[in-house]
């Protein structure tokens, strides 16, 4: 025991040492072990010399490889995107009271915009737009079945620009879409809602409209390039096509380098059946596109019972 009554500290068999108080802080092995750690450093250091605290130098290849900037910056191992807010465009009636809704139906029909009412298979059109021919697009068969709704329109409008200025000369041929008023369209089964649209094959030359597309005649480049800027107009459910032709085109999109996980998304396959592109019996002569269009959609949905009472459907 030392003068303080704590038991003193045995280092094997050599003298005590006992813990100093400094302070009211007890000091023992710590401060021992730190003051032997100064002797040592300080020893190295007078042997070494002052280049010892200098970082070591690199091999001499990695200091030429430093010296000479790289060809290619390297990539960042992150990248950080900033939050985005979508909000969905108001819809053109938000804001209309119920009595306005009312005589808009009865006075005014109009004024209401394209409507949807129904199902593609089951369904009306009313306020529908007419497609027309232009430099890029061209109608095929009877222009009475050339009526869409407003997005359908827009959205084939927008791609086969697209096409056009891919491709100089490129003309898209559009077959049926609906009647003004929507309703049954022989022969089809749906073409009733103004969102279903038949659009022919870009072709080798020659060509002719309703062809059997297949390997020796299908225009690769120019069809894949269709099937894209439809994608990017954001509006499409489905495309309806012969799963040979849809073949063709994911070997040709495989070979430009396109995600392998994205094509997955597109293309019909035994694995996956909920993908983009649909295998349709008849559908290796014209591709069928289905549009969506939610606000004529909406439309349908509120002013369906007005437009009935009104007489107008």
């Amino acid at each position: 025991m030392d003068g303080t009554g704590k038991p003193a500290l045995e280092c094997g068999s050599g003298p005590m040492l006992k813990w100093p108080n400094v302070g009211g802080v007890r000091y023992g092995v710590p401060l021992v072990l730190g003051v032997v750690a100064l002797v040592v450093v300080g020893h190295a250091w007078g042997s070494r010399g002052p280049e010892a605290a200098q970082p070591a130098r690199p091999p001499a290849s990695a200091a030429v490889a430093a010296a000479v900037p790289l060809a290619t910056p390297a990539l960042p191992s992150r990248v950080v995107v900033d939050d985005v807010t979508i909000r969905p465009s108001p819809h053109p009636l938000d804001g209309v009271g119920e009595r306005e809704l009312d005589a808009l139906a009865r006075q005014m029909p109009e004024s209401l915009g394209p409507v949807c009412l129904g199902r593609p298979n089951r369904g009306r059109l009313f306020n529908a737009v007419q497609l027309p021919s232009e430099p890029g697009l061209r109608v095929m068969g009877d222009e009475a079945h050339s009526f869409g709704s407003s997005e359908t329109v827009r959205a084939l409008r927008a791609a086969a620009s697209a096409v056009r200025a891919e491709y100089p000369g490129s003309e898209l041929l559009v077959g049926d879409i609906s009647r003004a008023r929507g309703g049954y369209l022989r022969p089809h089964r749906s073409h009733q809602l103004g969102v279903d649209v038949d659009l022919g094959y870009f072709y080798l030359p020659p060509s002719k409209w309703y062809q059997k597309a297949n390997a020796d005649n299908l225009d690769r480049p120019r069809t894949w390039a269709l099937l894209k800027a439809l994608i990017a107009e954001g509006s499409v459910e489905y495309v309806f096509m012969d799963r040979g032709i849809q073949a063709l085109l994911r070997d040709y999109a495989q070979s430009l380098g396109e995600a392998p996980e994205w094509l997955d998304s597109l293309f019909e396959s035994r694995a996956r059946r909920d993908t983009l592109f649909r295998h349709a019996r008849g559908h290796a002569t014209h591709l069928h596109v289905r549009f969506l269009d939610p606000a004529a959609e909406k439309t349908g949905r509120r002013l369906q019972a007005r437009l009935r009472r009104a007489g107008k459907i």
